[in-house]
């Protein structure tokens, strides 16, 4: 009966992998923000999702590659488009 052949042994052969050089630690660090001074705060903004069909999600992505629009901006026009469809005032 024939032997197997063993990988046990295959890694020991390989010569080593060369060590990467160490990654630079970035040393720049922000300023610091006066405890008096408030954070700046961007627009207010809420999650808003679904699950959708991946169908929802192609197409969206489909239309980002063609308008070069973000697909925030395309889903924020689809939902003012609704919302006129169905008489919804527009709050601020």
């Amino acid at each position: 009966m024939a032997k197997k052949p063993s990988l046990a042994g295959v890694l020991d052969d390989l010569p080593s992998a060369p060590v990467p050089p160490a990654i630079a630690q970035r040393t720049r660090r922000r300023p610091a923000r006066p405890a008096n001074e408030p954070a700046a705060t961007p627009d207010p903004t809420a999650l808003v999702g679904a699950n959708l069909h991946p169908s929802y999600a192609r197409n969206l992505a489909l239309l980002h590659a063609e308008t070069g629009r973000t697909k925030k901006e395309l889903l924020q026009e689809a939902l003012d488009l609704l919302f006129t469809a169905k008489g919804v005032q527009r709050r601020a």
